[in-house]
C-alpha cells in the first residue's frame, strides 16, 4: 500500500516530545515501510542536542530531521507543510508533538489498503474542552489530553493538490479543520478512526499560542481563521499557497536544502 510518513513539528516543546517521541519512533521502526519527519521550528530548548541520541534512526532513514533556523515565531501551517513536503511516503500523517501513535498503525494501514484514496482523521472519544482562563488552564491534567486534531493522514498526491495547509491563516487554530474541509469539498472521503488509551498530552490554548508572535488569543485567532476558511470554500479556492517559496532548512545535521 506504500510508505507512511508521520510528520511532527516542534517549537520549544521538547518537554512533551521527550514523552511521546521515543515510543512513536519505536512503533514506526517496528511497523516497517514508515518514517518520522521531525521539524525543529527554530526551537531554543536544546532539541538539537537531545535528538542526537537517535542518530542511528537518521542513518537508517527511519527519521528525517529538519532544522528551520530563520523564522523565529511558530506558524502551524508553515511548520506542518515543511514536514509534509520533506516526507518521502505515499501517505502523509500529521502527528502533533504531543500525540501518541498508540496501536493505530495496523488500523490505518488496513483502511488505506481497502480504500487507497482516503483521508483518515484520528480521534478519541473524550473531546478537548476549551481552556481559556488562567484558572482553567492551571487545572489541566497532563495525562488528560485528547489530540483529536493531532492525527490527520491522507495520500501525498491529495495533499499536494490541496497545496497543503493554508499558510495565509493566522499562526494557530483551525488549520487542520480547514485542510479537511477543503479535502472534503474536492470529493475526498473522510473516515474518523477511533484511538483508545493515552492519546495526547493536553495543552492549554495559552500554550498553543505562546510562540506565535501575535497578540491574539486562540479563540480570536480561530474565529478569524474560520472566516477566511469559509470565504475560500464559498469562492471555490481549494488549493492553498499558490506561488509558495521553499523554506530553507538543515536536513539531518548535514545538508542545507529547502522544501
Amino acid at each position: 500500500m506504500g510508505k507512511i510518513s508521520y510528520c511532527t513539528t516542534c517549537k520549544n516543546r521538547l518537554w512533551q516530545l521527550a514523552e511521546t517521541f521515543p515510543g512513536n519512533l519505536q512503533r514506526v521502526a517496528e511497523a516497517g515501510n514508515s518514517e518520522i519527519v521531525l521539524v525543529n521550528y527554530h526551537s531554543d530548548d536544546e532539541l538539537d542536542s537531545w535528538i542526537r541520541q537517535f542518530q542511528p534512526s537518521i542513518d537508517s532513514g527511519i527519521l528525517r530531521y529538519l532544522h528551520q533556523r530563520t523564522e523565529p515565531h511558530f506558524h502551524a501551517s508553515k511548520a506542518k507543510n515543511l514536514a509534509h513536503l520533506a516526507a518521502t511516503g505515499r501517505y502523509l500523517v500529521n502527528l502533533d508533538a504531543d500525540n501518541y501513535l498508540g496501536d493505530t498503525i495496523p488500523t490505518w494501514r488496513t483502511l488505506w489498503r481497502e480504500q487507497p484514496d482516503l483521508l483518515i482523521h484520528g480521534f478519541s472519544p473524550d473531546k478537548n474542552r476549551p481552556q481559556r482562563t488562567e484558572e482553567e488552564a492551571s487545572r489541566i491534567r497532563p495525562d488528560s489530553g485528547n489530540g483529536t486534531y493531532g492525527r490527520i493522514g491522507l495520500p501525498r498526491t491529495r495533499f499536494l493538490a490541496l497545496g497543503g495547509y493554508d499558510e495565509r491563516l493566522l499562526p494557530s487554530a483551525h488549520e487542520d479543520q480547514d485542510l479537511m474541509d477543503r479535502a472534503a469539498t474536492t470529493g475526498l472521503s473522510i473516515v474518523r478512526s477511533r484511538q483508545s488509551g493515552r492519546v495526547a498530552i493536553r495543552n492549554s490554548h495559552r500554550e498553543t499560542m505562546r510562540y506565535s508572535g501575535i497578540p491574539l488569543d486562540w479563540w480570536d485567532a480561530r474565529e478569524l481563521n474560520k472566516e477566511r476558511s469559509a470565504e475560500n470554500l464559498r469562492l471555490g479556492r481549494l488549493t492553498a499557497n499558490l506561488g509558495r517559496s521553499p523554506m530553507k532548512v538543515l536536513l539531518n545535521f548535514s545538508e542545507e536544502t529547502a522544501f
